[in-house]
C-alpha cells in the first residue's frame, strides 16, 4: 500500500502532501521501469556484440591485416624498381606503415573474450555508502517481503540488477533506486517542512527519470543497437544479414590473400 493512502486528508496542506506522495510513488515506479529497461537494453546489446564478434569481427581483422601487408609489399616492389637498397626499403616500409601496423598488431593481441576486470577499491567512505545503499535496497526489494504477485515479479527483476550494481560498484544506479523513500519525510515535521522535503524528493526523481530516458535514447541510437535492429528486421524478412556479411568478407579475405601471395612471390623473385 502506498504511504499516501495512510494520510488523512483534512486540510489544503494535507491535500498537497497527498498529491506529492502520489506523484512520488508514480515517479518512483517510472524510475524502476526505466532502470530495468536500460539493464535489458545493455544485455541485448552485449549479447548481439558477442554474436557479431564471433561471426564478423575476425574477418574484418583478417582483412585489415591482408590489406596492410599488400600495401607493404607494393611499396617494397616499387622501391626495388627504383634500385633502393633492401635495408632502406625495410626502413621506409616500417616508417610509412608504423601506425597501421601498430593498430593491426593491437587487434591481434586482443582476445575475443576479455575477463571482466576487478573493480577498483573504493575509498572507505564511498564503500560504506555503497554498502548502506545495497542493504537498504535489498530490504526494500526482496521478493519474499511481498505477497502481491505483480510486485513480486517487479522485485525479481530488480534484485539481480541491484546485486550487479553492488558488485560492480555502480553507485549511481543504486542511488537512483533508493529515491522515493517518503517515510522519513512525513514524520515529526510541520506541514511546510513535509511539503518542502517531498517537493525536493520529487525533483530528484524527475531528474533521475530524465537522465534514464536520455540513457535509453543513447543506447537505442548507438551503432551496435542500430545494427542489431537491422539484423533482426532482415531476419523477419527471411534474410540472415550477419551470415551474408560474413560470407562476403570471407570472399574478400580469400581474394586479398591470393593477391598478396602473388606480390610476395614477385618480391622473392626480385631478390
Amino acid at each position: 500500500m502506498r504511504s499516501a493512502a495512510l494520510v488523512h486528508i483534512s486540510s489544503a496542506d494535507e491535500k498537497e502532501i497527498y498529491r506529492l506522495l502520489e506523484a512520488i510513488a508514480a515517479k518512483r515506479e517510472q524510475v524502476e521501469a526505466l532502470t530495468v529497461a536500460i539493464e535489458e537494453l545493455k544485455s541485448e546489446v552485449d549479447v548481439f556484440q558477442r554474436r557479431y564478434n564471433a561471426h564478423i569481427s575476425q574477418y574484418y581483422r583478417e582483412l585489415d591485416k591482408v590489406e596492410l601487408e599488400t600495401q607493404e609489399y607494393r611499396l617494397r616492389l616499387q622501391l626495388r624498381r627504383e634500385n633502393v637498397s633492401e635495408e632502406e626499403i625495410e626502413a621506409r616500409v616500417e616508417a610509412c606503415f608504423r601506425t597501421s601496423r601498430a593498430r593491426v598488431d593491437a587487434y591481434e593481441e586482443v582476445e575475443q573474450s576479455q575477463p571482466i576486470p576487478e573493480p577498483e577499491q573504493l575509498p572507505a567512505a564511498k564503500a560504506k555508502h555503497l554498502q548502506n545503499l545495497y542493504r537498504k535496497l535489498a530490504k526494500r526489494y526482496h521478493p519474499d517481503k511481498t505477497v502481491d504477485t505483480k510486485e513480486q515479479d517487479k522485485r525479481e527483476q530488480l534484485m539481480p540488477l541491484i546485486n550487479r550494481a553492488y558488485h560492480e560498484q555502480d553507485i549511481q544506479t543504486l542511488e537512483r533506486l533508493s529515491l522515493g523513500e517518503t517515510e522519513t519525510h512525513i514524520s515529526e515535521k510541520t506541514s511546510t517542512e513535509k511539503r518542502a522535503a517531498l517537493q525536493a524528493e520529487l525533483r530528484s526523481l524527475n531528474r533521475a527519470a530524465s537522465d534514464l530516458r536520455l540513457e535509453v535514447n543513447r543506447l537505442k541510437t548507438g551503432r551496435t543497437y542500430q545494427l542489431k535492429q537491422q539484423v533482426e528486421n532482415a531476419k523477419k524478412a527471411g534474410t540472415d544479414l550477419l551470415s551474408g556479411l560474413a560470407k562476403d568478407l570471407e570472399r574478400k579475405v580469400k581474394t586479398g590473400r591470393t593477391h598478396l601471395a602473388r606480390l610476395i612471390n614477385m618480391w622473392h623473385r626480385t631478390q
